[in-house]
């Protein structure tokens, strides 16, 4: 078992170990990682964004009455005593070895107390739900935390880590999504130049002192990280980058529609309650291979999905689940990676679970994922066998002219501070039509 000692000083020696290990059964699933994870199959429907605000990251600005509020369902459960804590980052997702006491007014760990049953629904669960910063548990100081829930008061069985970010709005971010300079590049990425101007912030080393993050939608796996400026003037950091913030335009994605059980939206063929398995069934029409010359102009949430049904009043605890069956006509298997399903239903996160399966018969790949009835994005990425970052264009398309959302960031630290200070942040977006 680790100790209370390693939760807070995070053993440097297991890094490598965590860097080559790509097999989940490599580790225990309870061991805590400071990532987003769900830790345990019954836990379900993980939202976590700006309260009110259901498509939003989870970032707010330090000192405002913004909260955060994390929603997640416990299926064929009795209630569980919860609690969250919040752990402070680096700009890496490496704990800060700064004392709770130092980051946390108030007390440093809650219980979650905001609960409901399922009603009326085939597949019971619980659904709970507490927003945080709050009363009892204040945020003092801006850059990465990492939200732990756990089980039985003991933060060695955590159920669910969620990340979140809190700035301080110190710069101003002038950024622009641009067609790239590299010429073979232009129709099928985006590139991001960016300024950051700073009159009254004080930035003494540049180069070494801070770091610009910038993610697509909600992506993890292909994140910018530690980027540096190429010069400085007048109290500029201009990254005219000369093509290394680029990033694959991708496509508008794909959409399922079980807000309903009843009625069939137009890519479905077929719904049915299964009574050996005690499961709603969802069959989507088979979907197709999306061109790499014709780019579809169909409007997106990016890839999220939000919660809601045409039958009840609460979708929190009125909604039902359904297995929904996937296939994209394929001809050929893949042999150097596989296709995945990938979107906020997956928590941005190529997972083994969602791998589809190559049928040779009908030469399709398939797969299927248990979702809350709602409206969801999601999309078919392909991973290249040793490679971490996934590729759309294989099967979806990608295109400059795709409507993508880029959040940006800047984080610094000066030589003898304890942590990365998040100093900026900015949201553009590719929109061109």
């Amino acid at each position: 078992m680790r100790s209370v000692f390693n939760f807070f000083f995070f053993p440097f020696f297991l890094f490598p170990l965590l860097a080559l290990a790509q097999n989940d059964e490599y580790f225990d699933e309870t061991y805590l990682r400071y990532e987003d994870r769900t830790y345990q199959k019954n836990i379900k429907t993980v939202q976590f964004h700006v309260r009110n605000v259901p498509l939003s990251l989870p970032v707010i600005k330090l000192g405002s009455s913004e909260q955060l509020q994390l929603q997640f369902d416990e299926l064929d459960a009795e209630y569980q005593d919860y609690t969250y804590t919040v752990i402070h980052c680096d700009r890496n997702w490496e704990p800060t070895n700064i004392p709770q006491q130092e980051y946390i007014d108030g007390f440093l760990e809650e219980n979650i107390l905001n609960y409901d049953f399922s009603f009326n629904t085939v597949q019971q669960y619980i659904h709970y739900s507490f927003s945080v910063p709050n009363q009892n548990l204040r945020l003092k100081l801006s850059g990465n935390y990492v939200l732990i829930v756990y089980k039985d008061f003991d933060r060695e069985k955590p159920i669910i880590t969620r990340r979140f970010r809190v700035y301080e709005q110190l710069v101003e971010i002038a950024a622009r999504v641009r067609i790239p300079m590299i010429i073979n590049q232009r129709r099928t990425h985006q590139q991001i130049d960016v300024e950051i101007i700073h009159p009254d912030f004080d930035i003494r080393n540049p180069f070494a002192d801070v770091a610009l993050h910038i993610q697509q939608n909600y992506r993890w796996d292909n994140i910018k990280t530690d980027m540096k400026p190429i010069f400085i003037k007048d109290q500029r950091l201009v990254y005219d980058n000369m093509g290394e913030v680029v990033f694959e335009g991708g496509n508008e994605f794909r959409w399922i529609d079980t807000r309903s059980l009843r009625y069939q939206p137009e890519n479905v063929s077929n719904i049915w309650y299964d009574p050996d398995s005690m499961k709603n069934h969802v069959f989507l029409i088979p979907d197709k291979m999306l061109s790499k010359d014709h780019y579809r102009t169909f409007p997106d949430i990016n890839g999220a999905f939000s919660i809601d049904i045409r039958e009840g009043t609460d979708p929190t605890r009125d909604a039902d689940y359904a297995l929904i069956h996937h296939s994209l006509k394929y001809q050929d298997p893949i042999l150097d990676g596989g296709l995945y399903l990938y979107g906020g239903l997956t928590d941005w996160q190529i997972k083994p679970e969602h791998r589809l399966e190559y049928n040779y018969r009908d030469r399709t790949y398939e797969g299927s994922t248990y979702l809350k009835q709602g409206y969801y994005n999601y999309q078919y990425i392909y991973l290249r066998d040793g490679t971490t970052q996934g590729e759309t264009e294989v099967t979806e398309g990608s295109f400059f002219d795709a409507r993508q959302i880029y959040t940006l960031y800047v984080y610094h630290q000066q030589m003898g501070s304890r942590f990365d200070r998040l100093i900026g942040h900015s949201i553009i977006t590719s929109q061109t039509w």
